[in-house]
């Protein structure tokens, strides 16, 4: 084996297949975060004199060493899927939508802080309570609402108190399906991303009658029917008496409720929006799931199962919403739907 002693190094580029003892000292190249080169080799070392930190290009972007990731936690939320429509009578029950993914490395939170995880419950089927998590009811109007299901529930970490303003990190749910008489494809849009998807009615492309995804400044707009309850901060939308829709997702902002076109379409609501507090959270993934299909179903902790998917279309409830958190020493802590929250203390 070769080894190379020295004092002090100043190169551009070192490559080496043994040993580098280096007595001295190692200088690396200094940039400014808006200045690190847009390309390097894989493995190639700066310092970011904005952050202070030492970085790694790892072949796509800059990012910290291990060494200077100051991170307290890394937290993964998967939120809950939307309930499928049924058919009640009609021909077609349509499928909810999959909830959200959200996951962030956190830093810079005080010792003491108390932290609140909420885990999202799946869309109920034709529920006449809001699902946990600030999914829409179905049937909150009363009347005729058969048809149409449940948002999902958000998975949310909050600081101190359950509200918008203490969101630390919050994944969206799907929102509910609807139903037809005439054709399939009224399904419930999915959840997260910064931006929920809207949910579908597809009889006559009647746009104006599906749900709307929740954004990151306000809850999916009202279709042309109305409602009986608006979307807005962290709760989904519910239909308006008779109208046969899904609900939509609760979210960073809620989903709002498909609405009634005519004879055929009961239209499926939308997704909720995810979010991560940039006070806070840094390397952040906020992705949106697809109809049925859940964002996170491919990520690393991912548990598999029914979790954060669309039920089926004719009257399965959605999969409910998952947590998982990391530690600085590598601990993972997982949570799961139970009802109610769990507190956790920042050390």
């Amino acid at each position: 084996m070769s080894e190379l002693n020295v004092g002090t190094v100043n190169a551009t580029n070192v490559n080496a297949t043994g040993d580098v003892d280096i007595g001295g000292k190692a200088e690396l190249p200094q940039y400014t975060t808006a200045n690190l080169p847009s390309s390097s080799p894989t493995g190639t070392l700066a310092f970011d004199t904005t952050e202070g930190k030492i970085k790694v290009y790892d072949g796509t972007a800059w990012v910290l060493t291990a060494a200077s990731d100051d991170k307290q936690y890394r937290i993964q939320c998967w939120g809950a899927g939307g309930g499928g429509g049924t058919s009640g009578g009609w021909s077609y029950g349509a499928e909810g939508g999959g909830g959200g993914y959200v996951e962030a490395k956190v830093k810079g939170l005080a010792s003491g802080t108390t932290l609140i995880i909420r885990v999202g419950e799946g869309g109920l089927v034709n529920g006449t309570r809001m699902s946990y998590g600030g999914g829409g009811e179905a049937n909150r109007a009363g009347g005729d609402n058969r048809y149409g299901s449940n948002g999902g529930g958000a998975t949310a970490v909050f600081f101190s108190s359950v509200s918008h303003d203490n969101v630390l990190i919050i994944a969206g749910g799907g929102g509910g399906g609807g139903s037809s008489r005439a054709q399939e494809g009224n399904f419930g849009g999915a959840g997260g991303g910064p931006t929920g998807q809207d949910g579908f009615s597809a009889y006559d492309s009647k746009t104006q009658y599906r749900g709307r995804g929740g954004s990151g400044t306000e809850g999916g707009r009202n279709n042309q029917q109305g409602s009986s309850y608006s979307a807005r901060a962290l709760e989904g939308g519910s239909p308006a008496s008779n109208g046969y829709g899904g609900a939509g997702g609760g979210g960073y902002y809620g989903g709002s409720a498909g609405g009634y076109s005519e004879q055929h379409t009961m239209a499926g609501g939308g997704g909720g929006s995810g979010y991560a507090d940039p006070a806070y959270c840094y390397d952040v993934k906020n992705y949106r799931g697809e109809y049925r299909m859940p964002a996170g179903a491919g990520e690393e902790g991912y548990p598999g199962g029914t979790v954060s998917y669309g039920g089926n279309a004719n009257a399965s409830a959605g999969g409910h919403g998952y947590c998982r958190i990391t530690d600085k020493d590598g601990n993972v802590t997982t949570y799961t739907y139970t009802g109610s929250d769990t507190n956790i203390t920042v050390p």
